[in-house]
């Protein structure tokens, strides 16, 4: 299971005074330094968040890294980071640097936006650099304040009491920082998420990272996750509009609030605006993307909230599979059937805790079986070689890896 940590955070700032008592020139800007305990992941509870303040342009969050062993140049590196912000006066724009022999560089992708913390919408970044030059020791990644701007376009000032952001933490990921190895992939796509906690929980969309990766397929990924959204709602969040924007996407999951389709299959005239959103939705996607193939999650049935509202259980997983599949014909997508695997891996591996303790969101377990199912879904192919079990025990990982590959591809 993933291991909660604590933060010791350093704080190096200067501000220079002349002898009349006035500044010679502006305070230097912040710098957090935020070191691992080895493992790479920084895995947030609220009674430890962690958070930054008087960030202004040039201020950075440093994330760190002991390396038992040097990585040589064309060594790839994953990093992920979730932030939101706490105040309404916190930095808007970040750029993402990685170093390497005592210099910071970035690449194309490195760049990411935070909105307004009265909208409390967290943002999700991922990206894969590839080594330039060798790095021994220790790594570092940083994510620099790259506008001297406050997400409502007032300048930052490093006295502000709003001018605040934490690492996201209750079921997000605050940040991870691994090697993924120096294997060439054989193939790039760009993949955009566009859901809220039944994919962010215990950091799916790195966990799907990962193992795609370690299959040969690099993928870039953009997501645009906030609690409890529906369809409609996404519609609404400009994160969500500005992510569908961003790039020429290869593939789109739309995962929406987790009873909203079987809510709809209930009854359609009462719930008609489900299927009227997923539908915009789907049509901003391919107005900015073309080709991109888009799939409706078909979620996952739960015995918590009362089996969600419906009499049973069995009920409730009936009701999401007829609604995502009426859906997915309206607006002419495809389904990833990852509820079809979480019903199979409790009837058949009970021993291992594919929900979280709510009996509603997932585990661990859960979110590395669901990155199965999106991997296979997206490539069409079984799993090949050494597949990571990202923090699983293996045998357990491996049996998810297996229904992965019966409900998806039998």
């Amino acid at each position: 299971m993933i291991k909660k940590l604590l933060f010791a955070l350093g704080l190096a700032a200067a501000l220079f005074v002349n002898a009349g008592g006035q500044n010679s020139r502006p305070p230097l800007p912040i710098e957090y330094r935020v070191p691992s305990d080895g493992s790479g992941l920084w895995w947030i509870d609220k009674e430890h968040e962690v958070t930054f303040t008087g960030l202004t342009g040039w201020s950075t969050m440093t994330f760190s890294l002991p390396l038992k062993e040097e990585l040589p140049a064309g060594s790839y590196v994953q990093f992920s980071v979730c932030l939101e912000n706490k105040g309404t006066k916190a930095p808007q724009d970040y750029i993402v640097e990685i170093n390497e022999d005592d210099v910071w560089r970035s690449e194309a992708g490195c760049t990411f936006e935070t909105v307004d913390s009265k909208v409390r919408h967290p943002s999700t970044f991922l990206h894969i650099f590839k080594l330039q030059k060798a790095v021994s020791d220790t790594l570092f990644v940083r994510c620099r304040v790259n506008s001297p701007l406050t997400t409502g376009g007032e300048r930052l000032q490093r006295v502000e009491p709003e001018n605040s952001v934490a690492l996201k933490c209750r079921g997000y990921v605050g940040a991870r920082l691994i090697s993924l190895g120096g294997a060439l992939p054989a193939e790039e796509k760009n993949l955009l998420l566009i859901g809220n906690s039944f994919t962010y929980y215990f950091g799916e969309p790195i966990i799907l990272q990962e193992i795609a990766f370690s299959q040969g397929l690099k993928l870039n990924i953009t997501a645009s996750l906030k609690g409890g959204q529906t369809f409609r709602q996404h519609c609404g969040l400009r994160m969500t509009s500005s992510s569908i924007k961003n790039g020429s996407y290869d593939y789109a999951i739309l995962q929406g609030q987790s009873q909203e389709p079987a809510r709809w299959a209930a009854d359609r005239k009462a719930n008609a605006d489900v299927k009227v959103a997923f539908g915009e939705l789907c049509d901003k996607i391919r107005l900015c993307s073309p080709d991109c193939k888009i799939f409706i999650e078909n979620t996952w049935s739960y015995p918590g909230a009362d089996n969600g509202g419906f009499a049973t259980e069995d009920k409730f997983f009936k009701l999401l599979e007829k609604g995502t599949l009426k859906l997915s014909r309206s607006a002419k997508t495809s389904r990833t059937l990852v509820g079809d695997a979480f019903r199979m891996a409790r009837r058949e591996c009970p021993g291992i805790e594919i929900l979280d303790k709510d009996s509603k969101h997932q585990a661990l377990a859960g979110s590395y079986l669901k990155a199965c199912v999106t991997y296979l879904t997206l490539s069409g192919k079984p799993f090949e070689g050494e597949v990571p079990s990202c923090g699983l025990p293996e045998e357990d990982a491996a049996a998810l890896r297996d229904i992965a590959e019966y409900t998806v591809l039998r």
